[in-house]
Formats: C-alpha cells, structure tokens, sequence
C-alpha cells in the first residue's frame, strides 16, 4: 500500500471514528476537526513513519480550549493503532499543525507494505 493510499484511509478513519469520540468529549458547541496532511516515511533504520495533521481550530492542540492532554495523546494513540491494522510495526510519529521541512519529491522515501 503507498502513502496515498494510507493517507486517503487514515483521514477517512480520522473523519469516520475518531473525530466522534473527541466531540462527545468537548463542550457544547465545539468542533473539532482533523485533515491528514502528509505521510512520510524517514531516513533512519528502522524508519519512522511521519504523519503530519492539521487541526481545526489549531487550539486543540494548544490547549486553547480546557482540554487536557489525554485528549490528543489518545488521538495519538488511535492513528498508531491504525498503522498496526495495516501490520505497520513502525515507530509513528505525529506532527500537530506543521508542515514536513523538505518539499515533497526531495527526501521522501516512498513505502509499501
């Protein structure tokens, strides 16, 4: 499976899972929403899998609202059991409202399972 492909089915699972759950814990009236905006795969061996994801608003992050951080800790933990799904042992890691350093093409390691 490439990095497409896995970004396509992590944002999907993000929208279709995920994204409930956290909302059930928010105040009233608060949103939440999460865009997968790149996987890369890292240079190192065993390699680390990047994912980047924007949120909406970016104070989830933050902690602009009052919420604690168990709460995108446990978002954390949900996309890595999604890359073990795909039997992605891995190590994941997640970047919160940040783009990759290098452009797209230059240092990407395109990976398949």
């Amino acid at each position: 499976m490439d990095a497409d492909r896995i970004k396509k089915h992590l944002q999907n699972y993000l929208d279709s899972v995920v994204t409930q759950r956290v909302k059930n814990d928010l105040p009233e009236g608060e949103d939440i929403k999460f865009t997968v905006h790149d996987i890369l795969k890292g240079s190192f061996n065993p390699p680390i899998i990047h994912v980047f994801i924007d949120t909406e608003p970016e104070s989830f992050v933050s902690k602009g609202w009052d919420v604690p951080t168990s709460k995108y800790k446990s978002v954390e933990r949900d996309v890595e059991d999604f890359f073990k799904l795909l039997s992605i042992v891995n190590k994941i890691k997640i970047h919160w409202n940040k783009r990759p350093f290098f452009k797209k093409g230059k240092t990407r390691n395109d990976f398949s399972i």
